[in-house]
């Protein structure tokens, strides 16, 4: 009789969405910033909070099994926080039987601070729902540098780490030999493990180990600065092509979060809706978030106008915010219309972006380049075939659908509908080029 009951509640049960999961999580994280001392709370913590058993909140928060809605409603409460229909869901299937990872074992190397993090809400509810929901093996998150690529990783990774037996973060900066960096990785995961920690000898011996390792535990291994490799021109660009292409295509129930201005040919044909490899190109921040992301530097004046065209200029780029709000308090006492005066000038913009920006142009062809030159003359969005009417070789012609799609892929080209243009701190530098 109490099986049975005990069945019928569970079947009564919920669980939180990504949506109502993750905004849990930010209750959270402000409360312990707030009342914590910026350290993550304990369960006893939270119970006492909620009024809830550990024992419950630790099912709230793992969202593997069902609990009544009315406990998620008490934990909500306890930070503040009103529970809405789309906050949870009946599970779809039993999670009962699945075991949960205990005590992750993490190796986060030189993965960056990000207690200081504004917006991408929407990015890390879906990042949340591919990974922890749909269990996507290979995700690629794309986009121009300095964009937030490597902070929304963190965070993302940060929030979903008990999800996984390991963590393992690694940048590609500084482009390892790949059979060096899959040792790097192997041994932590053999040694965490309690493997057999002797090595194969040869690289494909390692490459099968690894993804051995992938499928016998649930790893989260993020990539980050792949656009390192990629612009590499010898072995090791097709070392790592054969590494990424391994990751994506073999099954294994691990998942692999990867960061690039690029996205690699070699999971191109992989990604889709259905697919488990997926791509999320990130753009900028929207003018709240932008404005945020400035005060955390100071106190700044302007109009709505003049935050608006600031924010539009940079196209919501994280990193190009940041060195004009540290810029505009340093020389100008925070007041945003003097920034904007400069602009207007054609004041070049910050040597960061600009170097960012320098790297990627030397690498494209040159009908890449002209094409790039030719949407600065233009400033306002053109179509293909008016780029086809500017440009007057015939095999730049003919290169010149590839060669859009090549910019594309590497985040430097804008598209709406059938038009294509720059962002104005892009579209400034090619100009400034171009001259």
């Amino acid at each position: 009789m109490s099986s049975m009951s005990s069945t019928k509640r569970s079947e009564r049960g919920v669980i939180l969405t990504p949506h109502g999961w993750y905004k849990l999580q930010q209750a959270m994280q402000e409360a312990e910033t707030e009342h914590n001392w910026g350290r993550r709370f304990t369960q006893e913590q939270l119970s006492d909070r909620a009024g809830l058993s550990i024992h419950t909140v630790a099912r709230i928060l793992k969202r593997e099994k069902a609990v009544d809605k009315l406990s998620i409603e008490y934990l909500m409460r306890g930070f503040g926080l009103q529970l809405v229909p789309e906050d949870c869901v009946r599970p779809i299937t039993s999670m009962e039987d699945v075991e949960l990872p205990k005590n992750p074992q993490q190796d986060w190397g030189t993965a960056i601070d990000v207690s200081v993090f504004y917006g991408r809400e929407a990015e890390l509810v879906q990042l949340h729902q591919w990974i922890c929901v749909e269990r996507c093996r290979f995700i690629a998150l794309l986009g121009i540098g300095g964009i937030g690529k490597s902070t929304l990783a963190v965070k993302v990774a940060r929030q979903i780490q008990e999800q996984f037996e390991n963590v393992v973060w690694r940048s590609l900066q500084n482009l390892p030999p790949l059979e060096e960096f899959v040792d790097d990785i192997l041994q932590f995961l053999l040694r965490s493990q309690s493997c057999d920690r002797i090595l194969p000898t040869s690289l494909d011996g390692k490459l099968s180990r690894l993804v051995e390792c992938l499928r016998t535990t649930r790893c989260l291994l993020i990539l980050d600065n792949a656009e390192s490799v990629l612009s590499d021109t010898g072995q090791t660009k097709e070392d790592y092509g054969h590494l990424f292409r391994a990751l994506a295509e073999v099954l294994h129930q691990s998942c692999i979060l990867l960061t690039s201005r690029e996205k690699p040919r070699e999971i191109a044909l992989l990604t889709g809706e259905r697919s488990q490899v997926r791509e999320l190109r990130l753009t900028g921040l929207n003018s709240g978030q932008g404005r945020k992301l400035f005060r955390h530097h100071g106190e700044f004046t302007g109009t709505e106008a003049e935050w608006n065209a600031l924010i539009e200029h940079y196209a919501g780029n994280p990193l190009a915010l940041k060195l004009v709000a540290i810029a505009t308090q340093e020389l100008f006492n925070g007041r945003i219309e003097k920034v904007l005066q400069l602009l207007d000038q054609g004041v070049p913009i910050f040597d960061d972006i600009r170097n960012l920006l320098e790297r990627q142009f030397n690498r494209l062809s040159n009908t890449e380049q002209e094409t790039m030159y030719w949407l600065a003359i233009h400033r306002e969005p053109v179509s293909v075939a008016e780029l086809g009417e500017d440009i007057l070789n015939q095999a730049g012609k003919r290169e010149l659908p590839e060669a859009i799609y090549s910019l594309m892929q590497r985040s430097l080209i804008d598209k709406n509908g059938e038009l294509f243009s720059l962002q104005p701190f892009v579209s400034n530098y090619v100009l400034e080029r171009l001259v």
